[in-house]
């Protein structure tokens, strides 16, 4: 059993190849088992999001708060999150997930295992589509 304090986890920018300007994340939770359990807290300025993404297992998604979106691979416009709301992806789901245009973002992830793939970036026609 390990047991992580708040005091211990540092933020850091993500690559710009995974996120746009302005997110920070925060590993609570490392890999204990290779391809193990692991979670993070992502921190979202207005309009920051993650690039197109796949994950190799399940991924949960807690809204801590402000408000965002995710969006699915072929959408036409995306489904908008809020404090308190879970975001359960699939195995393979092409997606990705950012702040509102006027608020931020905090959301919990955790990914059950595997590696995470990344498909590019989203672009700005992409991001207000998903705004719907």
């Amino acid at each position: 059993m390990r047991f992580v304090r708040e005091g211990e986890i540092k933020a850091t920018r993500p690559g710009a190849d995974r996120f746009t300007d302005g997110v920070w994340e925060a590993s609570a939770l490392e890999e204990l088992e290779p391809d193990g359990l692991r979670a993070q807290r992502f921190s979202y300025e207005p309009q920051a999001r993650s690039g197109w993404h796949t994950h190799d297992g399940e991924q949960a998604l807690y809204v801590l708060s402000g408000r965002g979106v995710v969006t699915r691979w072929g959408e036409t416009a995306g489904t908008r999150i809020g404090p308190g709301d879970w975001v359960h992806v699939q195995p393979g789901e092409k997606h990705w997930h950012g702040a509102a245009a006027d608020d931020t973002l905090v959301h919990i992830a955790v990914t059950a295992s595997g590696a995470t793939h990344w498909h590019g970036p989203v672009t700005d026609e992409e991001y207000r589509a998903g705004l719907g």
